[in-house]
């Protein structure tokens, strides 16, 4: 027993010992010699970038090629690519100005090459292009901004007007890499107002600003008090608890719409409003949970009347307001969720109305197909914005 004790306690001495001896790891193979330096570089001007392709020395050990360089403004920016690249892109630039970018090759030894001097002379930033590509007009509660953004890139368009304390700041900032696209400011007070809009990009560079003077159109948050249920033959029964008052009680937590196993779809419900107005913008927030999936609606027609047939038909007495479908922002299969992806259900789906919608007090929301292609409808809240005026 004793003699086991003492093995015991030499094979924990030696373990010890070796973990007290462990070193950094190192190269597999260590030399002094630097490798050769990069030969035949070819720039090809890009957009706010280059890319600069070469041919690689003979030397057996490269790791990899990095290029340093400084961009617009000053900052030091470092490019690396592997052995088996024989071009690399250097990016960040916000003119149109000349540039030295060093090239240089390392090995497994970290040993450095002599630098390679190029001169790079990137064409017109994106930014400047879709700066270009700006329209503002009036919407309700704010303006609208379109834009083009061909090369689908990274970037970030900044709305600018006087605050409360009479600052030209920044109002919204909406990022995009769409091809091209539309978004608005809200919650403005309908008195003309300078606007500015400005595109930057992911290194901090940033366009001329865009100004103009514009009055934003009036809408107000419509009392959801006021907003109740109408049955009208046709209408999705109602069931696991659900109903449409759920869709007003304020809450997008608690109270709920839920159809029952009898409907299908396409199916709809009907309520009033309690007040006649030319609609802006519809809000609809999903049940919590299940965000982009289930019985979330995700096709949907918003119809409006202001006498509806009461035999339920969609007859002339109802209007189409619009369509639309709702979008998950990162992409994701279901059941994965990105942050974009909550901030957005958080936020709710709006519903923009085209501006020469007619003044209705009826709606009906006719979900065309949900989150699982399934038969039933599930929400937890709706709010609306017009003008009653």
């Amino acid at each position: 027993m004793n003699k086991r004790i003492y093995l015991n306690s030499i094979l924990i001495s030696l373990l010890a010992f070796c973990s007290c001896k462990r070193e950094e790891p190192r190269p597999v193979k260590q030399d002094s010699t630097p490798p050769g330096a990069v030969t035949n570089v070819a720039v090809t001007n890009l957009n706010g970038a280059a890319r600069i392709s070469f041919a690689l020395p003979g030397d057996s050990d490269l790791l990899y090629v990095k290029a340093l360089y400084q961009t617009t403004k000053g900052v030091k920016s470092e490019t690396r690519v592997s052995r088996y690249n024989n071009n690399l892109t250097v990016e960040g630039f916000g003119d149109t100005s000349t540039y030295k970018v060093s090239l240089y090759v390392v090995d497994k030894s970290e040993n450095v090459s002599p630098a390679v001097e190029v001169t790079v002379h990137p064409l017109e930033p994106v930014i400047w292009i879709v700066r270009r590509s700006l329209s503002v007009a009036p919407d309700f509660g704010g303006v609208n901004v379109k834009f083009t953004n061909t090369g689908e890139n990274d970037l970030a368009l900044v709305v600018l007007a006087n605050d409360s304390l009479g600052q030209f700041s920044a109002v919204t900032t909406q990022y995009t890499n769409l091809k091209e696209g539309s978004f608005s400011t809200r919650n403005m007070k309908d008195v003309q107002t300078q606007f500015g809009v400005y595109v930057r990009d992911r290194w901090g560079n940033i366009s001329d600003t865009l100004l103009v003077k514009l009055t934003p159109l009036f809408e107000e948050l419509l009392d959801r008090s006021k907003m109740k249920e109408v049955v009208l033959p046709g209408d999705a029964p109602l069931g696991y608890g659900g109903n449409v008052a759920g869709l007003f009680d304020g809450s997008t937590t608690s109270g709920y719409y839920h159809s029952s196993d009898a409907a299908s779809m396409p199916q709809w419900f009907t309520y009033d409003m309690g007040v006649t107005a030319k609609l802006s913008r519809l809000v609809w927030f999903m049940r919590p949970g299940f965000y982009y999936s289930l019985h979330n609606p995700r096709v949907v027609e918003i119809w409006g009347s202001n006498k509806p047939n009461p035999n339920g038909s969609f007859d002339d007495s109802w209007t189409l307001l619009t369509t639309t479908t709702q979008v998950k922002p990162s992409g994701l299969p279901e059941g994965q969720l990105s942050q974009a992806d909550i901030d957005a259900a958080l936020a709710g789906w709006t519903v923009t109305f085209p501006l020469n919608t007619p003044k209705v007090r009826y709606i009906r929301f006719k979900t065309l197909k949900n989150w699982s292609n399934g038969t039933y409808v599930n929400f937890y809240e709706i709010m609306t914005w017009g003008d009653t005026k």
